[in-house]
């Protein structure tokens, strides 16, 4: 029987090798070779991390950099355009302005101008009466040396002295009742008269002069129960209006007297009323001729009243 083997402990030491030099040196520049390339991979990982954060803030910066510039732009543009907007508003008010200020200054002007042809004319006509009048009745009968036309045609229709006055009557509608004064022939000539409408709706009435031979042409002066006037050109039995309007200067209506005033001189025909320049207009159609009245018959029969009949023979002064 074989002896039993009993273990020994604590166990024998077990020999070790010992590494030598060039063994560990090699191991240790593995190890720091090992970590040199980490280093470098964490370098490199770094590195390209760090370029594209730069590139991608250069990027943001630029994008951001374009669109500040742009919103710059775009505000600038805006204010230029704001600017621009209140330059031509401005420029449009001045312009605006500019024009009124003209159109007041012509307007001004304007009236001046026909203030001031007013005034010389109103002033001519005081001067052409001045001196004594060549023809001065006052028409309460007809023993003056002028032979007016008297008597009725019709019944409201006519040329008579009556009630110390002389009356013109027209009772057909659109008619003209001219009355005459057969024995006066003048040329240049200032010639007024007191003038009434007793009656007849929309009634005309007023001045005949440089009536012809056949008393058939002639220039007529009139104004209207309604406030206006007209300045007619007969031939025959048509008429042409030279001149027409309306004035306050006119006391319309019935039973209102109105000095109508004809300044004739030459070519150039000048009418007033009671004082006040109305118009003026040039027509050489008729060169001299007799004086005298009229009525028009415009809506109902129409009778009107003249007085103190006074013509000076115009000389230019």
């Amino acid at each position: 029987m074989m002896d039993s083997v009993r273990p020994i402990w604590p166990p024998p030491p077990r020999s070790r090798k010992r590494r030598s030099l060039p063994g560990m040196i090699s191991s240790l520049l593995a190890a720091i070779l090992c970590i040199l390339l980490v280093i470098s991979a964490l370098g490199l990982l770094v590195f390209e991390t760090t370029t594209h954060y730069r590139g991608a803030l250069r990027r943001t910066a630029t994008v951001e950099a374009q669109q500040t510039s742009s919103v710059q732009t775009t505000a600038q543009a805006r204010v230029q355009g704001t600017a621009q907007y209140f330059q031509n508003a401005q420029a449009q008010i001045e312009a605006t302005a500019t024009a009124e200020g003209n159109l007041a200054a012509v307007a001004t002007q304007g009236v001046m101008d026909a203030t001031a042809t007013a005034t010389a004319n109103e002033n001519r006509y005081q001067n052409s009466t001045d001196g004594k009048a060549t023809i001065d009745d006052p028409m309460t009968d007809n023993s003056r040396s002028s032979k007016w036309d008297s008597g009725n045609g019709s019944t409201d229709t006519g040329c008579t002295f009556s009630g110390g006055t002389y009356h013109a009557s027209e009772a057909q509608f659109m008619y003209l009742q001219p009355c005459i004064a057969r024995a006066t022939n003048v040329a240049q000539l200032a010639y007024q008269a007191d003038v009434t409408i007793v009656k007849g709706n929309l009634g005309q009435a007023g001045l005949l002069f440089r009536v012809d031979g056949a008393n058939s042409a002639y220039y007529f002066f009139h104004v209207g129960s309604n406030g206006t006037y007209a300045l007619d050109l007969y031939n025959g039995a048509s008429g042409n209006v030279l001149l027409q309007g309306s004035s306050a200067v006119i006391n319309s209506g019935f039973n209102n007297m109105n000095q109508l005033m004809v300044l004739a001189d030459k070519d150039t025909i000048t009418i007033l009323i009671n004082g006040h320049y109305l118009g003026e207009i040039t027509d050489n159609s008729l060169g001299s001729g007799k004086i005298g009245v009229g009525v028009i018959d415009n809506g109902t029969p129409v009778d009107a009243t003249f007085a103190n009949v006074k013509v000076w023979k115009y000389e230019q002064k």
